[in-house]
Protein backbone atom coordinates (compact mmCIF):
# COMPACT_ATOMS: atom_id res chain seq x y z
CA UNK A 1 0.00 0.00 0.00
CA UNK A 2 1.12 3.78 -0.91
CA UNK A 3 -0.07 7.18 0.44
CA UNK A 4 1.14 10.56 -0.95
CA UNK A 5 0.60 13.08 1.56
CA UNK A 6 1.12 16.90 0.08
CA UNK A 7 2.15 18.92 2.73
CA UNK A 8 4.44 22.10 3.43
CA UNK A 9 7.97 21.48 3.95
CA UNK A 10 9.17 22.11 7.61
CA UNK A 11 11.36 20.48 9.52
CA UNK A 12 10.13 17.73 11.74
CA UNK A 13 7.32 16.72 9.54
CA UNK A 14 8.34 13.49 8.16
CA UNK A 15 9.30 12.40 12.26
CA UNK A 16 5.84 13.11 12.80
CA UNK A 17 4.30 11.11 10.18
CA UNK A 18 6.78 8.29 11.32
CA UNK A 19 5.30 8.36 14.98
CA UNK A 20 1.72 7.76 13.79
CA UNK A 21 2.67 4.84 11.69
CA UNK A 22 4.98 3.41 14.77
CA UNK A 23 2.01 4.18 16.93
CA UNK A 24 -0.27 1.50 14.62
CA UNK A 25 2.52 -0.73 14.76
CA UNK A 26 2.50 -0.06 10.95
CA UNK A 27 5.84 -1.33 9.57
CA UNK A 28 7.20 0.98 7.20
CA UNK A 29 9.09 -0.44 3.76
CA UNK A 30 9.18 2.59 1.85
CA UNK A 31 9.70 6.59 2.64
CA UNK A 32 10.48 8.66 -0.72
CA UNK A 33 10.35 12.80 -0.58
CA UNK A 34 9.76 14.91 -3.78
CA UNK A 35 10.61 18.24 -2.55
CA UNK A 36 9.46 20.12 -5.87
CA UNK A 37 5.66 18.27 -6.04
CA UNK A 38 5.86 19.28 -1.68
CA UNK A 39 4.87 15.39 -1.17
CA UNK A 40 5.96 12.92 1.05
CA UNK A 41 5.15 9.12 -0.01
CA UNK A 42 4.78 6.21 2.51
CA UNK A 43 5.18 2.41 1.66
CA UNK A 44 3.83 -0.82 3.89
CA UNK A 45 1.83 -3.46 3.24
CA UNK A 46 -1.82 -3.49 3.40
CA UNK A 47 -3.67 -3.15 6.16
CA UNK A 48 -7.76 -3.19 7.90
CA UNK A 49 -9.84 -0.76 5.85
CA UNK A 50 -11.10 0.42 9.31
CA UNK A 51 -7.40 1.29 10.54
CA UNK A 52 -6.65 3.10 7.67
CA UNK A 53 -9.41 5.60 7.77
CA UNK A 54 -8.01 6.37 11.39
CA UNK A 55 -4.42 6.52 10.06
CA UNK A 56 -5.32 8.58 7.24
CA UNK A 57 -7.81 11.40 9.54
CA UNK A 58 -4.60 11.03 12.07
CA UNK A 59 -2.44 12.18 9.24
CA UNK A 60 -4.63 15.15 8.24
CA UNK A 61 -4.91 16.87 11.60
CA UNK A 62 -1.18 17.26 11.12
CA UNK A 63 0.32 20.96 11.27
CA UNK A 64 0.90 21.74 7.71
CA UNK A 65 -0.53 18.74 5.85
CA UNK A 66 -2.80 19.66 3.12
CA UNK A 67 -3.68 16.35 1.19
CA UNK A 68 -3.20 12.18 1.55
CA UNK A 69 -4.69 9.52 -0.20
CA UNK A 70 -3.75 5.73 -1.33
CA UNK A 71 -1.55 5.64 -4.44
CA UNK A 72 -0.44 2.46 -6.85
CA UNK A 73 3.12 3.60 -7.05
CA UNK A 74 5.55 6.03 -6.12
CA UNK A 75 7.28 8.70 -8.72
CA UNK A 76 10.49 6.47 -7.91
CA UNK A 77 9.10 3.07 -8.71
CA UNK A 78 7.23 4.44 -11.97
CA UNK A 79 10.53 5.58 -13.40
CA UNK A 80 12.59 2.68 -12.11
CA UNK A 81 9.89 0.26 -13.71
CA UNK A 82 9.78 2.63 -16.87
CA UNK A 83 13.54 2.96 -16.75
CA UNK A 84 13.46 -1.30 -16.69
CA UNK A 85 10.93 -1.73 -19.81
CA UNK A 86 13.01 0.60 -21.64
CA UNK A 87 16.12 -1.98 -21.07
CA UNK A 88 14.36 -4.86 -21.65
CA UNK A 89 13.36 -3.48 -24.98
CA UNK A 90 16.95 -3.14 -26.35
CA UNK A 91 18.62 -5.66 -28.64
CA UNK A 92 21.48 -6.79 -26.29
CA UNK A 93 21.42 -7.38 -22.75
CA UNK A 94 22.18 -4.92 -19.49
CA UNK A 95 23.47 -5.74 -16.17
CA UNK A 96 24.32 -3.17 -13.33
CA UNK A 97 26.70 -4.38 -10.47
CA UNK A 98 27.71 -1.76 -7.35
CA UNK A 99 30.84 -0.87 -6.15
CA UNK A 100 31.35 -4.11 -5.38
CA UNK A 101 30.89 -5.94 -8.37
CA UNK A 102 27.44 -7.21 -7.04
CA UNK A 103 24.38 -7.28 -9.56
CA UNK A 104 21.68 -5.26 -8.64
CA UNK A 105 19.43 -4.95 -11.61
CA UNK A 106 19.70 -7.58 -14.86
CA UNK A 107 17.28 -7.71 -17.95
CA UNK A 108 15.87 -11.38 -19.31
CA UNK A 109 18.36 -11.33 -22.18
CA UNK A 110 21.56 -10.43 -20.69
CA UNK A 111 20.26 -13.62 -17.75
CA UNK A 112 19.62 -15.56 -21.20
CA UNK A 113 23.33 -15.33 -22.21
CA UNK A 114 24.77 -16.11 -18.58
CA UNK A 115 22.50 -18.96 -18.61
CA UNK A 116 21.18 -18.53 -15.36
CA UNK A 117 17.78 -17.09 -14.09
CA UNK A 118 17.46 -13.31 -13.08
CA UNK A 119 16.48 -14.20 -9.70
CA UNK A 120 19.78 -16.46 -9.07
CA UNK A 121 21.69 -13.30 -10.41
CA UNK A 122 20.28 -10.65 -8.14
CA UNK A 123 22.77 -9.35 -5.06
CA UNK A 124 25.27 -12.22 -6.46
CA UNK A 125 29.20 -10.97 -7.55
CA UNK A 126 28.96 -10.63 -11.53
CA UNK A 127 32.54 -12.68 -11.24
CA UNK A 128 30.79 -15.48 -10.14
CA UNK A 129 29.37 -16.29 -13.14
CA UNK A 130 31.83 -15.23 -15.76
CA UNK A 131 34.65 -17.36 -15.53
CA UNK A 132 38.11 -17.27 -17.32
CA UNK A 133 37.84 -13.25 -16.62
CA UNK A 134 39.35 -11.29 -13.63
CA UNK A 135 37.83 -7.87 -12.31
CA UNK A 136 40.09 -6.08 -9.83
CA UNK A 137 38.30 -4.49 -6.92
CA UNK A 138 39.14 -0.98 -8.75
CA UNK A 139 37.63 -1.66 -11.83
CA UNK A 140 34.06 -1.60 -9.44
CA UNK A 141 34.97 0.79 -6.96
CA UNK A 142 37.04 3.51 -9.25
CA UNK A 143 35.00 2.83 -12.78
CA UNK A 144 36.69 6.41 -14.00
CA UNK A 145 36.21 5.45 -17.79
CA UNK A 146 34.56 3.05 -19.79
CA UNK A 147 35.95 0.13 -20.72
CA UNK A 148 35.45 -3.02 -23.28
CA UNK A 149 36.20 -6.72 -22.88
CA UNK A 150 35.24 -10.32 -25.07
CA UNK A 151 34.30 -13.23 -23.47
CA UNK A 152 32.99 -16.53 -24.34
CA UNK A 153 30.29 -18.28 -22.47
CA UNK A 154 28.51 -21.54 -23.98
CA UNK A 155 30.59 -21.57 -27.15
CA UNK A 156 29.04 -18.06 -28.07
CA UNK A 157 31.08 -14.63 -28.04
CA UNK A 158 30.10 -11.34 -26.60
CA UNK A 159 31.47 -7.94 -25.88
CA UNK A 160 30.99 -6.50 -22.50
CA UNK A 161 30.78 -2.30 -23.07
CA UNK A 162 31.32 -1.26 -19.38
CA UNK A 163 30.30 2.44 -18.32
CA UNK A 164 30.53 4.10 -14.83
CA UNK A 165 27.31 5.29 -12.97
CA UNK A 166 28.17 8.47 -11.95
CA UNK A 167 25.96 10.40 -9.26
CA UNK A 168 26.12 14.12 -8.64
CA UNK A 169 26.15 15.38 -4.56
CA UNK A 170 25.54 18.10 -3.54
CA UNK A 171 28.73 19.92 -4.55
CA UNK A 172 28.49 19.00 -8.34
CA UNK A 173 31.10 16.61 -8.10
CA UNK A 174 30.58 13.27 -9.59
CA UNK A 175 31.12 10.35 -7.39
CA UNK A 176 30.91 6.40 -8.43
CA UNK A 177 27.89 4.44 -7.64
CA UNK A 178 28.34 1.46 -10.05
CA UNK A 179 29.00 0.13 -13.45
CA UNK A 180 26.27 -0.56 -16.40
CA UNK A 181 27.62 -3.50 -18.45
CA UNK A 182 26.31 -3.82 -21.77
CA UNK A 183 26.15 -7.40 -23.40
CA UNK A 184 26.32 -7.42 -26.97
CA UNK A 185 26.34 -10.53 -29.13
CA UNK A 186 27.94 -10.76 -32.78
CA UNK A 187 25.36 -12.38 -33.40
CA UNK A 188 22.43 -10.00 -32.55
CA UNK A 189 24.87 -7.09 -34.22
CA UNK A 190 24.87 -8.82 -37.72
CA UNK A 191 21.11 -9.58 -37.67
CA UNK A 192 20.53 -5.66 -36.47
CA UNK A 193 22.52 -4.73 -39.20
CA UNK A 194 20.92 -6.69 -41.77
CA UNK A 195 17.86 -5.05 -40.82
CA UNK A 196 18.61 -1.90 -40.70
CA UNK A 197 20.27 -2.28 -44.55
CA UNK A 198 17.45 -4.00 -45.80
CA UNK A 199 14.93 -1.46 -43.88
CA UNK A 200 15.51 2.03 -46.23
CA UNK A 201 15.33 -0.21 -49.37
CA UNK A 202 11.91 -1.85 -48.70
CA UNK A 203 10.48 1.97 -47.80
CA UNK A 204 11.07 2.93 -51.17
CA UNK A 205 11.98 -0.02 -53.94
CA UNK A 206 9.43 -2.30 -54.81
CA UNK A 207 11.98 -4.43 -56.28
CA UNK A 208 14.59 -4.32 -53.26
CA UNK A 209 10.96 -5.09 -51.07
CA UNK A 210 11.01 -8.38 -52.40
CA UNK A 211 14.42 -9.47 -52.51
CA UNK A 212 15.85 -11.38 -55.68
CA UNK A 213 15.72 -14.22 -53.60
CA UNK A 214 11.95 -14.15 -52.92
CA UNK A 215 11.03 -13.51 -56.71
CA UNK A 216 12.87 -16.11 -58.57
CA UNK A 217 9.58 -17.76 -59.96
CA UNK A 218 7.99 -16.72 -63.05
CA UNK A 219 4.80 -16.24 -61.96
CA UNK A 220 6.05 -13.83 -59.35
CA UNK A 221 8.31 -11.82 -61.71
CA UNK A 222 5.39 -11.18 -64.05
CA UNK A 223 3.30 -9.92 -60.97
CA UNK A 224 6.31 -7.26 -60.29
CA UNK A 225 6.31 -6.17 -63.67
CA UNK A 226 2.99 -5.64 -64.06
CA UNK A 227 2.17 -4.00 -60.78
CA UNK A 228 5.08 -1.64 -61.40
CA UNK A 229 3.36 -0.68 -64.59
CA UNK A 230 0.10 -0.07 -62.74
CA UNK A 231 1.50 2.00 -60.19
CA UNK A 232 1.58 5.14 -62.62
CA UNK A 233 -2.25 5.09 -63.62
CA UNK A 234 -4.79 6.21 -61.38
CA UNK A 235 -7.48 3.53 -62.38
CA UNK A 236 -9.50 1.48 -60.08
CA UNK A 237 -7.32 -1.78 -59.38
CA UNK A 238 -8.70 -5.62 -58.53
CA UNK A 239 -6.18 -7.44 -56.95
CA UNK A 240 -7.31 -10.99 -56.48
CA UNK A 241 -5.56 -14.00 -54.80
CA UNK A 242 -5.95 -16.88 -52.69
CA UNK A 243 -6.43 -16.71 -48.85
CA UNK A 244 -2.74 -16.17 -47.52
CA UNK A 245 -0.88 -14.90 -50.62
CA UNK A 246 0.10 -11.69 -48.82
CA UNK A 247 -2.35 -9.26 -51.05
CA UNK A 248 -2.47 -6.45 -48.21
CA UNK A 249 1.32 -6.73 -48.03
CA UNK A 250 2.20 -6.11 -51.67
CA UNK A 251 -0.07 -3.06 -52.02
CA UNK A 252 1.58 -1.61 -48.96
CA UNK A 253 5.14 -2.18 -50.44
CA UNK A 254 3.35 -0.51 -54.11
CA UNK A 255 2.42 2.36 -52.60
CA UNK A 256 5.67 3.23 -51.15
CA UNK A 257 6.79 2.36 -54.62
CA UNK A 258 4.26 4.88 -56.45
CA UNK A 259 4.44 7.78 -53.52
CA UNK A 260 7.94 7.68 -53.79
CA UNK A 261 7.32 9.58 -57.40
CA UNK A 262 4.84 11.33 -56.47
CA UNK A 263 5.07 15.50 -55.72
CA UNK A 264 1.89 14.94 -53.26
CA UNK A 265 3.79 13.82 -50.35
CA UNK A 266 0.53 14.03 -47.96
CA UNK A 267 -1.22 11.10 -49.62
CA UNK A 268 -1.76 8.62 -47.58
CA UNK A 269 -3.06 4.78 -47.46
CA UNK A 270 -6.14 3.92 -46.12
CA UNK A 271 -6.94 0.35 -45.99
CA UNK A 272 -10.49 -0.50 -45.01
CA UNK A 273 -12.43 -3.71 -44.47
CA UNK A 274 -15.81 -3.83 -47.24
CA UNK A 275 -17.71 -4.76 -44.17
CA UNK A 276 -17.64 -1.55 -42.06
CA UNK A 277 -18.24 0.62 -44.78
CA UNK A 278 -20.94 2.94 -45.16
CA UNK A 279 -22.61 5.45 -47.92
CA UNK A 280 -21.54 8.33 -45.56
CA UNK A 281 -17.38 6.63 -46.12
CA UNK A 282 -18.27 6.12 -50.09
CA UNK A 283 -19.31 10.03 -50.24
CA UNK A 284 -16.04 11.25 -47.99
CA UNK A 285 -13.59 9.52 -50.92
CA UNK A 286 -13.81 13.03 -52.72
CA UNK A 287 -11.82 14.68 -50.22
CA UNK A 288 -9.38 12.22 -49.42
CA UNK A 289 -5.94 12.41 -51.53
CA UNK A 290 -3.78 9.00 -51.60
CA UNK A 291 -5.14 5.28 -52.18
CA UNK A 292 -8.36 4.19 -50.57
CA UNK A 293 -7.52 0.17 -50.04
CA UNK A 294 -11.35 -2.51 -49.64
CA UNK A 295 -10.26 -5.47 -48.36
CA UNK A 296 -12.55 -8.56 -49.31
CA UNK A 297 -14.46 -6.29 -51.41
CA UNK A 298 -16.78 -9.42 -52.03
CA UNK A 299 -18.50 -8.44 -48.62
CA UNK A 300 -19.72 -4.68 -49.87
CA UNK A 301 -23.25 -4.17 -48.44
CA UNK A 302 -26.04 -3.72 -51.31
CA UNK A 303 -26.52 -0.38 -50.49
CA UNK A 304 -22.49 0.20 -50.45
CA UNK A 305 -22.30 -0.92 -53.86
CA UNK A 306 -24.89 1.11 -54.85
CA UNK A 307 -23.04 4.63 -53.69
CA UNK A 308 -19.80 2.64 -54.74
CA UNK A 309 -20.61 2.58 -58.55
CA UNK A 310 -22.15 5.98 -58.75
CA UNK A 311 -19.22 7.55 -57.13
CA UNK A 312 -17.15 5.28 -60.06
CA UNK A 313 -19.03 6.59 -63.03
CA UNK A 314 -18.43 10.39 -61.85
CA UNK A 315 -15.19 9.84 -62.14
CA UNK A 316 -12.70 10.59 -65.29
CA UNK A 317 -12.72 8.71 -67.87
CA UNK A 318 -8.79 9.03 -68.55
CA UNK A 319 -6.73 10.02 -65.78
CA UNK A 320 -3.20 9.56 -64.79
CA UNK A 321 -1.68 9.03 -60.65
CA UNK A 322 -1.09 13.35 -60.98
CA UNK A 323 -4.88 13.81 -61.70
CA UNK A 324 -6.95 12.27 -59.38
CA UNK A 325 -6.86 12.95 -55.60
CA UNK A 326 -8.29 9.08 -54.47
CA UNK A 327 -7.02 5.75 -56.19
CA UNK A 328 -9.67 2.58 -55.29
CA UNK A 329 -7.85 -0.45 -54.94
CA UNK A 330 -9.98 -3.29 -53.78
CA UNK A 331 -8.56 -6.92 -52.68
CA UNK A 332 -10.41 -10.09 -52.49
CA UNK A 333 -9.86 -14.16 -52.45
CA UNK A 334 -12.27 -14.79 -54.28
CA UNK A 335 -11.76 -15.81 -58.13
CA UNK A 336 -12.82 -13.65 -60.99
CA UNK A 337 -15.35 -15.57 -62.16
CA UNK A 338 -17.16 -15.66 -58.56
CA UNK A 339 -16.78 -12.33 -58.49
CA UNK A 340 -18.22 -11.50 -61.89
CA UNK A 341 -20.94 -14.03 -61.72
CA UNK A 342 -23.74 -10.90 -60.90
CA UNK A 343 -24.70 -12.80 -57.76
CA UNK A 344 -21.38 -11.47 -55.30
CA UNK A 345 -21.13 -8.52 -56.59
CA UNK A 346 -23.09 -6.05 -58.86
CA UNK A 347 -21.67 -7.17 -62.25
CA UNK A 348 -21.29 -3.15 -63.29
CA UNK A 349 -19.67 -2.52 -60.24
CA UNK A 350 -17.36 -5.74 -60.59
CA UNK A 351 -15.82 -4.38 -63.96
CA UNK A 352 -15.58 -1.00 -63.31
CA UNK A 353 -13.12 -2.11 -59.86
CA UNK A 354 -11.55 -4.36 -61.95
CA UNK A 355 -10.70 -1.74 -64.94
CA UNK A 356 -7.18 -3.40 -64.02
CA UNK A 357 -6.53 -6.66 -62.68
CA UNK A 358 -3.23 -7.84 -60.79
CA UNK A 359 -2.92 -11.76 -59.94
CA UNK A 360 -1.36 -12.26 -56.40
CA UNK A 361 0.17 -16.13 -57.39
CA UNK A 362 -0.35 -18.92 -54.80
CA UNK A 363 2.59 -20.49 -52.90
CA UNK A 364 1.73 -23.37 -55.06
CA UNK A 365 2.89 -21.46 -57.96
CA UNK A 366 5.98 -19.65 -56.73
CA UNK A 367 7.75 -23.07 -54.94
CA UNK A 368 11.57 -21.78 -56.71
CA UNK A 369 10.51 -19.02 -54.20
CA UNK A 370 10.16 -20.76 -50.79
CA UNK A 371 13.73 -21.04 -49.82
CA UNK A 372 13.88 -17.40 -50.23
CA UNK A 373 11.04 -16.78 -48.38
CA UNK A 374 12.21 -19.50 -45.79
CA UNK A 375 15.22 -16.86 -45.25
CA UNK A 376 13.31 -13.90 -44.87
CA UNK A 377 10.39 -15.22 -42.65
CA UNK A 378 12.82 -16.78 -39.90
CA UNK A 379 15.49 -13.57 -40.19
CA UNK A 380 12.38 -11.32 -39.33
CA UNK A 381 10.85 -14.14 -36.71
CA UNK A 382 14.62 -14.74 -34.71
CA UNK A 383 14.96 -10.78 -34.56
CA UNK A 384 11.27 -10.10 -33.04
CA UNK A 385 11.90 -13.33 -30.96
CA UNK A 386 15.36 -12.57 -29.97
CA UNK A 387 16.73 -16.23 -31.02
CA UNK A 388 19.42 -17.53 -33.42
CA UNK A 389 19.02 -17.51 -37.11
CA UNK A 390 18.90 -21.09 -37.64
CA UNK A 391 19.92 -22.71 -40.84
CA UNK A 392 18.16 -25.10 -43.19
CA UNK A 393 19.12 -28.56 -44.96
CA UNK A 394 18.52 -29.58 -48.65
CA UNK A 395 15.89 -31.92 -47.10
CA UNK A 396 13.67 -30.20 -44.96
CA UNK A 397 13.43 -27.46 -48.31
CA UNK A 398 12.47 -30.46 -50.59
CA UNK A 399 10.03 -31.29 -48.24
CA UNK A 400 8.41 -27.66 -48.19
CA UNK A 401 8.90 -27.29 -52.18
CA UNK A 402 6.73 -31.10 -52.06
CA UNK A 403 3.96 -29.51 -50.02
CA UNK A 404 0.55 -28.20 -51.80
CA UNK A 405 0.14 -24.81 -49.39
CA UNK A 406 -3.19 -24.32 -48.99
CA UNK A 407 -2.44 -21.11 -46.66
CA UNK A 408 0.16 -20.33 -48.64
CA UNK A 409 2.32 -17.55 -47.13
CA UNK A 410 0.72 -17.36 -44.13
CA UNK A 411 0.79 -21.46 -43.27
CA UNK A 412 4.73 -20.81 -44.16
CA UNK A 413 5.58 -18.27 -41.51
CA UNK A 414 3.13 -20.71 -39.26
CA UNK A 415 5.34 -23.69 -39.95
CA UNK A 416 8.80 -21.60 -39.75
CA UNK A 417 7.35 -19.95 -36.40
CA UNK A 418 6.65 -23.72 -34.53
CA UNK A 419 10.13 -25.01 -35.81
CA UNK A 420 12.11 -21.46 -34.28
CA UNK A 421 10.36 -21.81 -31.01
CA UNK A 422 10.26 -25.60 -30.67
CA UNK A 423 13.83 -26.26 -32.40
CA UNK A 424 16.96 -24.67 -31.29
CA UNK A 425 20.97 -25.57 -31.61
CA UNK A 426 20.50 -27.28 -35.06
CA UNK A 427 19.88 -27.13 -38.53
CA UNK A 428 16.20 -27.79 -39.34
CA UNK A 429 15.98 -31.35 -40.74
CA UNK A 430 12.79 -32.17 -42.51
CA UNK A 431 11.73 -34.36 -40.00
CA UNK A 432 11.62 -30.80 -37.71
CA UNK A 433 8.90 -29.17 -39.91
CA UNK A 434 5.36 -30.57 -38.86
CA UNK A 435 3.14 -30.23 -41.95
CA UNK A 436 -0.37 -32.08 -42.18
CA UNK A 437 -0.12 -35.55 -43.57
CA UNK A 438 -0.47 -35.66 -47.69
CA UNK A 439 -1.07 -38.95 -49.84
CA UNK A 440 1.85 -38.19 -51.69
CA UNK A 441 4.61 -40.89 -52.97
CA UNK A 442 2.59 -43.29 -50.11
CA UNK A 443 1.40 -46.48 -50.80
CA UNK A 444 4.46 -47.67 -52.40
CA UNK A 445 5.24 -51.72 -52.64
CA UNK A 446 7.71 -53.76 -53.53
CA UNK A 447 8.23 -53.91 -57.62
CA UNK A 448 9.32 -56.91 -59.03
CA UNK A 449 10.17 -58.65 -55.77
CA UNK A 450 13.26 -55.88 -56.28
CA UNK A 451 14.43 -53.12 -53.81
CA UNK A 452 16.13 -51.60 -56.34
CA UNK A 453 13.59 -51.54 -58.96
CA UNK A 454 11.31 -49.88 -56.34
CA UNK A 455 13.53 -47.33 -55.16
CA UNK A 456 14.41 -46.41 -58.47
CA UNK A 457 10.47 -45.76 -58.91
CA UNK A 458 10.34 -43.98 -55.93
CA UNK A 459 13.13 -41.51 -57.10
CA UNK A 460 11.33 -41.42 -60.45
CA UNK A 461 8.09 -40.18 -59.14
CA UNK A 462 9.96 -37.66 -56.88
CA UNK A 463 11.63 -36.04 -59.61
CA UNK A 464 8.62 -35.73 -61.82
CA UNK A 465 7.07 -34.24 -58.87
CA UNK A 466 9.88 -31.84 -58.14
CA UNK A 467 11.23 -30.62 -61.45
CA UNK A 468 7.86 -27.89 -61.94
CA UNK A 469 8.80 -26.69 -59.05
CA UNK A 470 13.03 -26.34 -60.38
CA UNK A 471 12.48 -26.36 -64.23
CA UNK A 472 16.28 -26.39 -65.13
CA UNK A 473 18.35 -29.25 -64.11
CA UNK A 474 21.18 -26.81 -63.15
CA UNK A 475 18.23 -25.43 -60.28
CA UNK A 476 17.32 -29.27 -59.67
CA UNK A 477 20.29 -30.09 -58.80
CA UNK A 478 21.61 -27.37 -56.14
CA UNK A 479 17.91 -28.09 -54.64
CA UNK A 480 18.67 -31.94 -53.83
CA UNK A 481 22.05 -31.48 -53.53
CA UNK A 482 23.51 -32.98 -56.67
CA UNK A 483 25.63 -32.41 -59.68
CA UNK A 484 24.03 -30.71 -62.24
CA UNK A 485 25.71 -33.97 -64.82
CA UNK A 486 23.79 -36.24 -62.56
CA UNK A 487 20.74 -35.28 -62.39
CA UNK A 488 20.65 -34.75 -66.04
CA UNK A 489 21.72 -38.68 -66.37
CA UNK A 490 19.02 -39.06 -63.93
CA UNK A 491 16.11 -37.52 -65.90
CA UNK A 492 17.17 -38.70 -69.17
CA UNK A 493 17.43 -42.29 -67.81
CA UNK A 494 13.57 -42.00 -66.09
CA UNK A 495 12.99 -40.18 -69.39
CA UNK A 496 11.80 -37.10 -67.54
CA UNK A 497 10.77 -33.81 -70.14
CA UNK A 498 12.60 -31.06 -69.80
CA UNK A 499 10.73 -28.42 -71.80
CA UNK A 500 12.51 -24.98 -70.31
CA UNK A 501 16.24 -24.25 -71.45
CA UNK A 502 19.26 -24.26 -68.79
Amino acid sequence: MRLEIQCEDRIGMVHEILDLFTSHQIDMRLVEIDSKQRCIYCGFLDIPFSLLQRLLAEIRRLDSVEDVKTVMFTPFEREHNALYTLLETLPDGVISVDLKGYITMVTELAAEDLNVPVADLLHKPLQQFIKGISFSKDVWANPKVGMSKRIRIRNKTLLLEMKPILVSDDDGLENPAGTVIYLKSELRLNRQAASLKQAPDAENHLELYFQSAVRQSQTMKRTLTEAKAFAEVAMPLLVQGEVGTGKRDFIEALFQYWHKRQADQDAQLVIRHARDLTCDDIAALDTQSGWFVITDIEYLQESVQVSLSNWLTRQPIVATSFDASVRLISLSSLSRKQLSDGVTLNKSLYFSLATLQLAMPSLRERKEDIEGLVQQIIMAQSERYRLPVPTVSKGALTKLALYDWPGNLKELQNICLQALLAVKGKEWAADDLVLPETCTLTGLTLINESLDVTVKHWEAELLKQLYPNFPSTRRLAKAVGMSHSAIANKLKEYGISTKLPD
